[in-house]
């Protein structure tokens, strides 16, 4: 199964839904699409009360990654100690049959080949991870142990839309700080059209356009976006890949059907 991937910012706890195809998954209210016709089953919620991770940030505030169950000591100097009264972790109890129901959707369909035509990437949320009413201090390692910066002001994170329902200050909030997303590829062309190399690791299902052309839209179902290509979508440069395992750790759950 796969993990959320830590996220450069936190997200308000509704802007982003399971089974939503997103342009960008770091700003999911930019352009996206929910199916009104299907509703896929969901998993049964993984809750972790008193929940605490070590985040190393950048030089502007992001978050690069999560540094729990690191067997080595961290060495980096931008360190916060994170805390939430509690972590869940939602999912898709079967992404792929979730998929497949989706891509059925004519509305669905419309919005892919409407993507397609403009070349934009497209991912699919299969997992989302909140913290309930999350705080951050300052970390220094101390005596071979992560510890809280010794008279270090509380650092401030921000979220990138401020409402009533997602501003971190106030009690009983919750916000999105992980993602899991699948990529998505979709494209137009004539039944005969052989695939690209690329294409071995999505699943794919074919479905026939009206017209003279005889053309069809594939659509296919890849490999979850994992966390050095999300920090490469918001301009983060990392040499931290061992933390990608971290999160991991903590996780472990037709219609022209092709695959290869």
């Amino acid at each position: 199964m796969s993990a959320p991937v830590l996220l450069p910012a936190p997200l308000a706890s509704d802007s982003v839904a399971l089974g939503q195809l997103l342009v960008d998954p770091l700003n999911p209210e930019s352009t996206s699409f929910i199916s009104q016709t299907t509703s896929p089953t969901v998993s049964e919620p993984q809750l972790q009360s008193r929940y605490q991770d070590v985040i190393h940030h950048d030089d502007q505030g992001r978050f690069v990654s999560s540094l729990s169950g690191f067997s080595r000591l961290p060495t980096e100097d931008n360190l916060l100690l994170m805390q939430a009264d509690q972590m869940s972790y939602t999912s898709l109890r079967n992404p792929d049959a979730a998929f497949d129901a989706l891509r059925r959707d004519t509305s669905a369909q419309s919005f892919l080949r409407k993507m397609s035509a403009e070349n934009k990437p497209l991912y699919y949320v299969v997992g989302i991870q909140k913290l309930n009413n999350p705080t951050f201090k300052r970390a220094v390692v101390k005596e071979g142990s992560v510890a809280e910066a010794p008279s270090a002001g509380d650092p401030k994170i921000h979220l990138p839309r401020q409402d009533s329902a997602t501003d971190l200050k106030e009690k009983n909030k919750d916000a999105v700080f992980g993602i899991d997303v699948r990529k998505v590829s979709c494209r137009v062309g004539s039944a005969d059209e052989p695939h690209n190399l690329e294409d071995i690791d999505y699943s794919w299902s074919y479905h026939k356009l009206g017209g003279p052309e005889e053309l069809q839209l594939s659509i296919g179902l890849g490999k979850p976006l994992e966390a050095n290509e999300l920090r490469a979508l918001a301009g983060i440069v990392s040499d931290d890949d061992f933390t990608d395992q971290s999160y991991e750790s903590d996780y472990s759950d037709d219609e022209g059907q092709a695959g290869f």
